[in-house]
C-alpha cells in the first residue's frame, strides 16, 4: 500500500517522508517562517507543516493550560490567540514553500481554517492528536478526499477502533496514514511506546507513522526500524525564542542530523532476504569449509577425519554434507588436510 502527497510516495519499500514541523515556532513572523523553510528544505525535509486555527473556535476561554506550558504566565486562551497565525501570511508561506519545493502542510482545528487551506489547494490534512475523536471536523476535512495523516496521541485502543470505523464509512482508508504520539511536550522516553506500531500496522492494515515528541533521535530511529513511513518532529531556529513548542524542538543542525541519521538507518535496514552482500564475499575465507585430513587412498571416511577450518573451499562443514561423506571410499591419497571436494570420494557407499 502506499499514498502519494503531492510529489512524494509514502509506505513500504519508499523512502521515509520526514515532515519537520514548524507549528506555531515562528510566532507569527513572515520572515522567521521564510527561515525556517529554508532550513528544512536545506536539511533535507520532504514538508514543512504549521498550523491553522482561529482561537474562538477550537478553545473555550476557561479551558486550563496543559502541563507543559504551566511556566507561561497568560492563560491558555491568550496563549493561543498570540499564536494565531494570519491566513494573509499562511498564504505567502504557503507559497514560499512552492517556490523552494518543499511541500507545504498545515493542521486545521476548526472548519474556517480547513476552508482556508482548501483555498491553498493543500495536498493533504494534518489531524492533530486533540481531534483525533473529533468525528464533526474528522468529517467536513473527510469530504475534501485528500490524503489524511491522523495523529493518536490522548486515545486508547477503543478510540482508535471506533475512530477507524467511523473512517470506513467513508472509504477513505486507502488515503489514511496513523501517527502513533504522545501528547506530552517533551515525551519521556518510558511513555514512547513504540510497539504499538507494527500493531496499528497488523491491526488496521494502513500506513503507519510517527510523531517525536521526544528531546532526541533516538525514538524515531526506532519507529522507523519498527515500519514507521512517517516521521514528523518539531523544530526551531533557536530555542531561547518565547513560545510553548520551543524547548522540545530540534534547531536546524539538530535536524539536519536527524535527517541523516534516519537516512543512513533506511539503507542498514535493507530488506528481509538474507544474502551474503557484495562487500561480504571478498571476506568468504573467513567462514569454515569442510576439510579432509591426510588418508590413503581407498581408505573409508569416518568422522574423525574431518574438520572445519577457514580456506578456500565450496563444502559448508553442515550435518547433510557430512552424512553424505561418512563411508564413502577416497579415490586418491590425501597428503595434507586439505578442503574437501566431491571428486575425492566414490559415489556409493561401501
Amino acid at each position: 500500500m502506499s499514498i502519494k502527497i503531492d510529489n512524494q510516495t509514502i509506505g513500504k519499500n519508499h523512502p521515509v517522508f520526514i515532515i519537520a514541523e514548524a507549528g506555531v515556532n515562528y510566532n507569527n513572523d513572515l520572515k522567521l517562517a521564510y527561515k525556517m523553510i529554508d532550513s528544512a528544505k536545506s536539511v533535507g525535509a520532504n514538508a514543512i507543516k504549521f498550523q491553522t486555527f482561529v482561537t474562538e473556535l477550537i478553545q473555550l476561554p476557561s479551558t486550563k493550560k496543559p502541563n507543559y506550558q504551566k511556566s507561561i504566565k497568560k492563560n491558555y486562551f491568550q496563549i493561543l490567540k498570540d499564536l494565531e497565525p494570519n491566513f494573509d501570511d499562511q498564504k505567502k508561506i504557503a507559497n514560499y514553500c512552492k517556490k523552494k519545493k518543499i511541500i507545504f502542510l498545515s493542521t486545521p482545528y476548526d472548519k474556517v481554517s480547513v476552508d482556508f487551506l482548501e483555498s491553498l489547494n493543500i495536498p493533504a490534512y494534518k489531524i492533530a492528536s486533540s481531534d483525533f475523536s473529533n468525528h464533526l471536523l474528522l468529517e467536513y476535512i473527510l469530504k475534501k478526499r485528500k490524503p489524511i495523516l491522523l495523529s493518536t496521541g490522548l486515545s486508547t485502543d477503543k478510540q482508535i477502533n471506533e475512530t477507524i470505523n467511523f473512517l470506513k464509512t467513508f472509504k477513505i482508508l486507502k488515503k489514511l496514514i496513523l501517527l502513533h504520539t504522545n501528547s506530552d511536550y517533551p515525551t519521556k522516553p518510558h511513555d514512547v511506546n513504540l510497539n504499538i506500531i507494527p500493531n496499528l500496522r497488523k491491526s488496521f492494515n494502513l500506513i503507519v507513522g510517527f510523531s517525536d515528541h521526544t528531546t532526541d533521535e533516538i525514538s524515531s530511529l526506532g519507529a522507523v526500524a519498527l515500519g514507521a513511513s512517517v516521521i514528523e518532529k518539531h523544530f526551531t531556529l533557536d530555542r531561547n525564542l518565547p513560545g510553548p513548542d520551543q524547548s522540545s524542538s530540534l534547531e536546524p543542525n539538530e535536524l539536519k542530523l536527524f535527517i541523516k541519521k534516519i537516512r543512513i538507518l533506511e539503507k542498514s535496514l535493507g530488506n528481509s532476504k538474507k544474502i551474503i552482500t557484495n562487500s561480504e564475499r571478498n571476506n568468504l575465507s573467513m567462514k569454515k569449509i569442510l576439510v579432509i585430513k591426510s588418508a590413503k587412498k581407498g581408505s573409508i571416511i569416518t568422522l574423525s577425519m574431518l574438520t572445519a577450518l577457514r580456506g578456500n573451499g565450496k563444502i559448508l562443514p553442515t550435518h547433510n554434507n557430512i552424512k553424505k561423506i561418512i563411508g564413502k571410499k577416497l579415490v586418491k591419497s590425501i597428503l595434507k588436510p586439505s578442503p574437501f571436494n566431491w571428486s575425492m570420494i566414490t559415489n556409493s557407499k561401501i
